[in-house]
């Protein structure tokens, strides 16, 4: 089997891993969280990341099981989760901007929550254009798994093993280039197995150019100005 089908075949093992290292993630500042300091958009942003993941998993086993037109009914699904994904996490944006009152830390994040859903939407939109060819399709898709890799290894690492200050960036360094180096491998594999560069190539050059920005916008002053124009939107 070339890595070309056995992409979508195989996929599905490290798909159904995404969700299971989130709960990981989220434990402690998600999940077990007292009631009475949880914003809905909190709950909304939660549910259509949790679905996002749950829809990857379920379409890749779809494929697996050669079950192509239940596969294409359920992608359906997709036009309601990935569009609740960015406009959850644009709301939620707005409301950590204001309870962090422009600090260096919701300046941060601010930048991580930006930059990562609009290469979030890119790889969605991508996906969408190329739905007819399903080599591509797939490969966009995994593509949209692999920008939730960020903010769920952070916070295992964050909380359990180095807890440092995020907009120290040591963290951010680590799952960055995690993230890179799955890239890495997947265009190596597409070039070694079929002189392929036509999707993970460019998504890795997307994350690189993503991954500067997050480390370096935050602190400038045409960021501070974009953040606070953002905050002051009556969105939360």
């Amino acid at each position: 089997m070339s890595f070309n089908q056995a992409i979508f075949r195989q996929s599905v093992f490290p798909l159904a891993l995404v969700p299971l290292f989130a709960v990981w993630g989220f434990w402690v500042t998600y999940f077990t969280r007292p009631p009475e300091t949880y914003y809905y958009w909190e709950h909304i942003h939660g549910f259509a990341m949790f679905g996002w993941c749950g829809l990857l998993v379920v379409q890749s086993l779809l494929i697996r099981l050669n079950r192509r037109s239940i596969h294409r009914t359920l992608g359906k699904l997709g036009f309601l989760l990935a569009p609740l994904v960015v406009i959850s996490t644009l709301f939620l944006a707005n409301y950590k901007l204001n309870e962090r009152q422009l600090s260096e830390e919701g300046l941060y994040i601010f930048g991580l929550q930006i930059f990562t859903v609009m290469a979030f939407a890119w790889f969605y939109v991508a996906a969408m254009l190329a739905r007819k060819r399903s080599d591509v399709h797939a490969r966009w898709m995994i593509c949209t798994a692999l920008t939730m890799l960020d903010p769920i290894f952070a916070r295992i690492i964050g909380v359990n093993f180095y807890p440092a200050p995020l907009h120290m960036e040591t963290i951010e360094l680590m799952t960055f280039g995690f993230v890179d180096l799955i890239l890495l491998v997947l265009v190596y594999r597409d070039w070694t197995s079929g002189r392929r560069r036509d999707v993970f190539l460019p998504a890795l050059a997307i994350f690189l150019l993503a991954q500067a920005a997050m480390l370096t916008a935050w602190e400038t002053a045409p960021w501070k100005a974009f953040a606070g124009w953002v905050a002051a939107l009556p969105l939360t």
